[in-house]
This record gives C-alpha cells, structure tokens and sequence, in this order.
C-alpha cells in the first residue's frame, strides 16, 4: 500500500510539473522570468516543472495566478495527462477532480464524469 502511495504520488508530481511547463510555455515566459516573478531560483522552477519538488499550496497559487490559469483548469488538465498515461491511477482518483458520483444523473456516472472533464 505504502508503494502504490509512493508511485501515484510521484505520478501527481510528474504530471503537476508537466502542466506548469507547459502553461508557462503556451504564456511565452522563460523559466528565469517565472522564477523572478515568484521570487526563486530559475533551479528551483525547473525542479518543480520535472516533478521532483512538491509544491506547496501557496506557491502554487501564484504560480498559477502568474500563469493566468483558474485551479480547476489546472486540475483538469493535470487529471487528462494522468489518465493518458496511468488509467488505474486515474480511475482511483478521479473524485479529487471531479464532483462526486450523486452530482450526475443516470447509471453512469463515471462517463458522465468523463465527458465533463473534457468537455
């Protein structure tokens, strides 16, 4: 249990990151000129971009205020790039991003859900 809790962990970083970069490339910054916005080190972004620095709250927040990006947008595109690569992953979290099951009508909830997320 204490390894699939390491390996979705780690999954959550990846894709974090992955969404940050890209956010940050599509808004035409360098990772320096994020990093001066935030007040860190252009290290310190490229560590949380590749995932292998958690991200507090906080940080997140601006950085996402820095990046124009709302937090549900945010997750939902971290939730696509997750469920691209690791369905069970996916699957076992997607009532973090999504609205729990009772808030859909009919039988199935989960495509339901799906079909929300992306629109």
């Amino acid at each position: 249990m204490i390894v699939e809790q390491e390996v979705s962990k780690n999954i959550f970083m990846a894709a974090v990151g992955k969404e940050i970069f890209r956010l940050r490339k599509k808004r035409g910054l360098t990772g320096k000129q994020l990093a001066e916005k935030l007040n860190v080190s252009q290290q310190q972004i490229s560590r949380y971009e590749r995932g292998v620095c958690n991200i507090n709250v906080d940080t997140l927040f601006v950085i996402l205020h820095e990046l124009d990006c709302s937090l549900s947008n945010f997750f939902s595109s971290v939730y696509l790039n997750i469920n691209d690569t690791e369905k069970d992953v996916s699957t076992h979290y997607i009532n973090l991003f999504l609205p729990p099951a009772p808030y859909y009508k009919g039988e199935n909830a989960l495509s339901a859900k799906m079909s929300n997320l992306v629109g």
